[in-house]
């Protein structure tokens, strides 16, 4: 197991990105990519971190950064995007039994519909099919029925979906499902690696004097890539939607997806009209106090 501990440097700050923690992790293909993590092993990576370093919250980060202060030796922050129901149930009891503050990023409309992002939506088709064909921009793209060809499918298309900006990932997902006779239009389940969290339990959250709920986009769209009228719906939406169910102002957010091409100076400006004072990025690094509030920099734990 890696030891993230190792990640930890003298006045500086290294903020830890999550999506779920789950039971066992005994899948196949849903999973691949380990954006869950078992239960235990969320365990080992916090024990390992609070016996090597000093956890803070996202707000002293912001602190820190806007006075020019170092931050303490070993300095480290937990923080997770999209809004599992898997953040609530599992990774919160432990977080608070250690006394481990956290931030959660959601995405509106996954809270909202309990709804699955476009790619969850093909790896759960892929998951239960046992060949499939696909074609995009005259690029041919199948699998069949072995975990290895399945996952090699995943891959090429996560790829060259998050790296076009003329692709709707939700458009093109239709089209794909479609290609696969994958029938099933509603993307609500209840299963551990899908599920999302309800508003209640947001709320429920968010009066822990540990955690923190920040916003994650409407959709999940890669910002850079919208229309300015899309990109203000997607970032102001989702804000004015928090604000309204948490009934405060909110000032902490997340970049869908994350790296470098994926946001830009518009989408910082559209965040800092809306009184967001903070917005790390999915770009690995760690972060002194002359880092950007809109550009830092996280480590993805897997």
């Amino acid at each position: 197991m890696i030891k993230y501990s190792k990640y930890l440097k003298r006045k500086s700050c290294s903020i830890f990105l999550f999506h779920g923690v789950i039971e066992t992790n005994n899948y196949n293909l849903r999973n691949y990519n380990k954006k869950h993590i078992p239960k235990k092993k969320f365990k080992k990576i916090l024990i390992d971190l609070k016996k090597n370093g000093t956890p803070i919250s996202m707000d002293e980060v912001i602190k820190n950064i806007i006075n020019k202060k170092d931050f303490a030796n070993k300095s480290f922050a937990i923080t997770f995007d999209d809004g599992f129901f898997n953040n609530y149930s599992i990774a919160i009891p432990i977080l608070e039994k250690m006394a481990i503050p956290a931030t959660f990023y959601i995405t509106t409309d996954f809270i909202e519909k309990n709804s699955s992002s476009w790619v969850d939506r093909i790896e759960i088709a892929v998951n239960v099919k046992k060949c499939g064909y696909t074609k995009i921009f005259n690029r041919e793209f199948k699998f069949s029925d072995s975990a290895k060809s399945k996952i090699k499918f995943m891959n090429d298309l996560r790829k060259i979906i998050k790296n076009n900006k003329n692709i709707d990932p939700y458009k093109i997902t239709t089209s794909i499902l479609k290609d696969l006779k994958y029938k099933k239009k509603k993307f609500r389940s209840n299963h551990i690696l899908d599920k999302k969290m309800n508003w209640s339990q947001i709320k429920k959250i968010d009066k822990k004097k540990l955690f923190t709920i920040g916003g994650h986009s409407k959709t999940h769209r890669i910002l850079s890539f919208l229309t300015d009228s899309e990109a203000k719906k997607e970032i102001n939406g989702s804000i004015k939607l928090i604000e309204k169910k948490l009934n405060k102002k909110i000032i902490h957010y997340s970049y869908p997806e994350g790296l470098r091409h994926t946001f830009s100076n518009r989408e910082i400006l559209l965040l800092k009209k809306e009184g967001i004072k903070c917005c790390p990025s999915a770009e690995s690094g760690i972060n002194t106090k002359n880092s950007n509030l809109f550009k830092l920099k996280r480590i993805f734990c897997i």
